[in-house]
């Protein structure tokens, strides 16, 4: 089997499509299947599609509706190949993306389209009813990440992990905005946003609360082989985004160590957190300051929850699984 993995993205801040493809190409790799990784944002893009032509796939993988499905979808008219896509986020949830005649025409085309859990998949069912016999669910996969010390921080203090390309739908200044009282009430309260920026305008709003808050740092683009380290000097990891396309992958990383996770309550999230087991939901400030008075007051409970939520991913979420999953429906697709 010989797929072509289309992604939009490969350079700049890393974002939550890159480590999925990244992770998914080496799965398949490792289960016998030759990939070839054609991203979209590079000056090499012709080239690498050229190749195709000389080596066709067995079938393409577009990785985002907008951003990568036209792309794949012209490619595999001209090698005669079908093609699947994965949604991934905003070409679901962003209606400028969503609505655009290139994403509808992608996904008409498509020989299967993938969501990561029943309750993304219920929303795309909503807005493309088309898609009724030809999408799947497959959960995303998440790989522990390599043993090291922890992110250098101080014993005394309460630190909240906020993983996130600084963007506008990552909630970011909400965070800020909901956990500022508490940050007044409670002055060892850290805020740690771990994070390239990818909108610079809205970098810029959270470099300036971060000028006027000392509780707040901001670390920056973490290589993504050190931020094991960062998940491990957390005592919480929060997840403030307006929308995910499924799993997010912070959430995943964080549970995957052992970390409890606070999470905005929006369906993505939902599909990983079972309120007080895995984690803990929060629709609005007042719940998230509540939530974490009362965890920072009960570390016992943060262990305890931090346990199982890397228990569910471990059991629910193995990269290989997922890998497993992948070639099943390649097979199906392309008849191999």
């Amino acid at each position: 089997m010989f797929c072509a993995l289309f992604c939009p993205f490969s350079q700049g801040p890393t974002r939550g499509n890159i480590t999925s493809v990244q992770r998914i190409a080496k799965q398949l790799q490792l289960q016998g299947c030759r990939v070839q990784l054609i991203p979209l944002d590079t000056a090499d893009r012709e080239q690498q599609l050229n190749q195709l032509v000389h080596d066709p796939p067995d079938l393409l993988h577009a990785f985002h509706a907008h951003y990568a499905g036209p792309a794949a979808r012209a490619a595999a008219a001209g090698l005669g190949r079908p093609y699947l896509i994965t949604l991934t986020g905003s070409d679901l949830f962003d209606p400028a993306l969503r609505d655009h005649v290139d994403t509808r025409q992608a996904l008409a085309d498509a020989a299967a389209v993938i969501c990561f859990d029943p309750l993304v998949a219920q929303q795309a069912l909503a807005h493309f009813p088309c898609l009724q016999q030809k999408l799947q669910i497959i959960p995303q996969g998440v790989e522990p990440f390599a043993p090291a010390p922890a992110w250098p921080r101080n014993s005394a203090d309460f630190v909240i992990l906020l993983p996130a390309a600084l963007r506008p739908v990552k909630g970011i200044i909400q965070a800020i905005e909901q956990l500022t009282p508490l940050a007044v009430e409670q002055p060892r309260l850290q805020l740690w946003i771990a994070g390239g920026a990818i909108d610079k305008d809205y970098a810029a709003q959270i470099q300036a609360a971060a000028a006027l808050h000392p509780w707040i740092t901001l670390l920056g683009e973490v290589p993504y082989t050190q931020m094991g380290s960062v998940y491990a000097a957390a005592d919480l990891v929060l997840n403030s985004s307006l929308f995910e396309g499924g799993m997010a992958n912070a959430l995943l990383e964080a549970m995957v160590m052992g970390k409890a996770v606070v999470a905005a309550d929006i369906p993505g999230n939902r599909s990983l957190i079972r309120q007080g087991e895995t984690g803990w939901l929060y629709s609005n400030g007042d719940e998230l300051r509540r939530l974490v008075r009362l965890l920072r007051e009960q570390p016992d409970q943060l262990l305890r929850t931090g346990r199982a939520a890397q228990e569910f991913v471990v059991r629910h979420c193995a990269p290989d699984q997922e890998a497993a999953a992948l070639l099943r429906l390649y097979r199906q697709i392309s008849g191999g």
